[in-house]
């Protein structure tokens, strides 16, 4: 088996070619592209809206907007929209800076090469979310497309992603099967700061 070369290209430059549709936007009550578009520093707050979106749906209390973590949070997207090749995170909604409907993030994962996969690479699917108002329209399924072709034609084609019971249904419908290999988790106590 021979593995395509590794392309140290952006993953989110990369552009899988899907024709553009319009849809109404629920929440503006404007037309929304119905296909993704790369992030852009414009959209951190709403990321981050999302990110909260996504957090209370799990059943965890995403607190005020002056929560320490959505700082973090601004952060962390900003240093990846800028300067990771690695990573690529998609969007569905207005224009930068305007309200998103749905987002979602791929990123590169690195692990020990084998027989399948010689160079280690794997994609990770994370952070899919659709904003209430918008669910159920196909936003996900759209994403999640995006971003699989974005891992595929950089040559990677082991692809992960933990899923809510909520969301099964979409990453099956992608093709998604359970698991290999069980998945384990061990959180220890985070030290409070000094």
């Amino acid at each position: 088996m021979t593995t395509p070369p590794y392309d140290p290209a952006s993953i989110c430059s990369l552009n899988p070619r899907r024709p553009d549709t319009e849809n109404e936007d629920p929440r503006k009550g404007g037309i929304a592209v119905t296909q993704p578009r790369r992030a852009s520093t414009d959209d951190i707050p709403e990321l981050v809206r999302l990110r909260a979106v996504a957090l209370d749906s799990l059943g965890v209390d995403p607190g005020p907007p002056q929560s320490p973590w959505r700082h973090i949070a601004r952060t962390w997207f900003e240093q990846r929209i800028t300067g990771h090749q690695d990573w690529c995170c998609l969007v569905i909604g207005g224009a930068p800076g305007e309200p998103l409907l749905a987002s979602g993030i791929a990123w590169v994962t690195y692990h020990l090469p084998g027989p399948q996969w010689p160079d280690g690479r794997r994609g990770y699917i994370d952070g899919m979310v659709t904003d209430i108002a918008a669910r159920g329209r196909g936003y996900a399924r759209t994403i999640l497309g995006g971003l699989v072709a974005r891992l595929e034609e950089s040559g990677i084609q082991y692809i992960q992603l933990h899923a809510s019971r909520d969301g099964v249904p979409v990453y099956k419908s992608a093709g998604f099967t359970d698991a290999r290999y069980r998945a384990m988790d061990l959180i220890t106590p985070y030290p409070p700061r000094q």
